[in-house]
């Protein structure tokens, strides 16, 4: 197999406004670090895969299209099997079309739209080059743990989910993977693929920098000892922040906080961790193989949804407002989302939530893409039930539909959960991430079979 490797910078100038947080009012003032755009290009002699990763917080299915359409009609390669995968940096430009539900919009002017749609050519520069640059590659494999996350749904005395806590004894994530590709005729590195999952929040929300966040840190580390394209992918984040030591007290909860950290020190505590782990990896590579089997394939999943209200719950908290409300107040969010479930019940429905899923694997690895921020259940479950050695779940990839949160989240609520509902009209039922990992355990099944 060929592979092939570049980055392009595609950091905005300040004065845009920055995504995250549900916060109207952060303009840009400066730049903390570049946002990065990272192509690793693969070829087998009959197809292309492509894997980007962008410094975005996401890209919805709109933008995905455009630029994937992009990348086919300059270079070639099949818009199917381009994985446009976001690090999911919240001080980055909001690079959606979606508007938040019942809320003061975060862009305004729809500049992060326009900034990218102005990236898409060095987006497919970097695809191209990478695509120039393809020789035959030989990787090494490894895996390990890392505490670059930490669970971020800390429960208070009573059982409440609140406040983006820390709680290391929750369920997630904690797996790390590396993989590091050399030329095979002259065994020189060529580029270096990171996989592992947090929320890069680090920066915090009172932040106003443009920031690549912690895996910056970690990436620009880690290029210290390896001068080669490092590609980070984020996995299961849905329900695990950046493990901070930036405490946290308020009157019912207090620990260290996994949702938000304190600026640039929280950044280089949590990046510095990261490449410590990912060194450790690296350094202790030995077994290089060669002659990787590329596959991909392409299926659609469906994962069940509903308006978050009935009509008669809808048309209650309307009428309760509108008995109470002086005129010249603003409706609150609660009014506004039923309004628009009330209209939604008008229209007909959409039962399913339906997106294209292309899986890619070279040699004993394999990623499995998804439009939301995963949580940690899935990924763990995708990594014991696959059937390669190292299956990797990836967040915000080609799509945005906000969180997937597993059935106890569901059940226990929480900022997550409830998140869904200003998002979209329609939310996934709790049982939607369980059927979509069976799908997409079925899909990666089909590639093993093509062997």
């Amino acid at each position: 197999m060929k592979v092939g490797f570049s980055v392009v910078d595609i950091t905005p100038e300040p004065g845009i406004y920055l995504t995250g947080y549900g916060m109207p009012e952060r303009l840009a003032t400066g730049v903390h670090s570049p946002l990065t755009a990272t192509a690793m290009v693969m070829n087998d002699g009959e197809k292309n895969a492509v894997v980007i990763s962008l410094d975005w917080c996401f890209v919805d299915w709109e933008l995905t299209k455009d630029i994937r359409r992009a990348i086919f009609e300059k270079i070639g390669i099949s818009e199917q099997n381009i994985l446009l995968s976001c690090t999911h940096t919240h001080s980055a430009p909001h690079t959606t079309y979606m508007r938040t539900l019942g809320r003061v919009a975060v862009d305004p002017e729809n500049k992060g739209v326009e900034y990218a749609k102005n990236s898409i050519p060095a987006i497919v520069e970097a695809v191209a080059n990478a695509k120039a640059s393809m020789c035959e590659a030989s990787a090494c494999f490894a895996a390990g743990k890392t505490e670059t996350g930490v669970s971020r749904r800390g429960m208070d005395k009573n059982g409440v989910v609140n406040g983006f806590i820390a709680d290391p004894d929750a369920i997630y994530d904690s797996n790390m993977t590396v993989v590091r590709f050399k030329n095979t005729e002259t065994m020189e590195d060529i580029g270096i693929f990171i996989h592992c999952s947090a929320h890069n929040t680090a920066m915090g929300s009172f932040n106003r920098e443009i920031s690549s966040d912690w895996c910056g840190v970690m990436r620009k580390r880690v290029g210290k000892y390896y001068d080669v394209p490092i590609i980070f992918i984020n996995g299961a984040i849905g329900d695990v922040g950046p493990r901070t030591n930036y405490w946290i007290s308020r009157e019912e909860q207090f620990g260290y906080s996994a949702g938000v950290g304190d600026g640039p020190s929280s950044v280089e505590e949590v990046g510095y961790r990261a490449a410590t782990d990912a060194l450790t990896l690296l350094q202790n590579m030995r077994d290089f193989r060669s002659d990787l089997p590329l596959r991909t394939n392409t299926a659609t999943i469906e994962m069940p949804q509903e308006i978050p209200y009935t009509e008669a719950e809808a048309e209650a908290i309307m009428k309760k407002y509108d008995s109470t409300a002086e005129n010249n107040v603003e409706p609150p969010l609660g009014y506004q989302l039923a309004k628009i479930a009330l209209q939604t019940w008008k229209q007909p429905l959409q039962p399913t939530l339906s997106f294209e899923q292309t899986v890619i694997s070279f040699g004993p690895l394999a990623i499995a893409p998804f439009p939301f921020e995963m949580f940690s259940v899935f990924s763990l479950r995708l990594r014991k039930f696959g059937p390669f050695q190292y299956t990797l779940l990836c967040s915000n990839t080609n799509g945005r539909n906000a969180y997937c949160p597993d059935r106890g989240a569901f059940a226990c609520g929480g900022y997550e959960p409830e998140c869904l509902k200003c998002i979209r009209p329609y939310v996934i039922k709790p049982e939607a991430g369980d059927l979509a990992v069976v799908q997409t355990l079925e899909s990666l099944e089909k590639m093993v079979c093509t062997e």
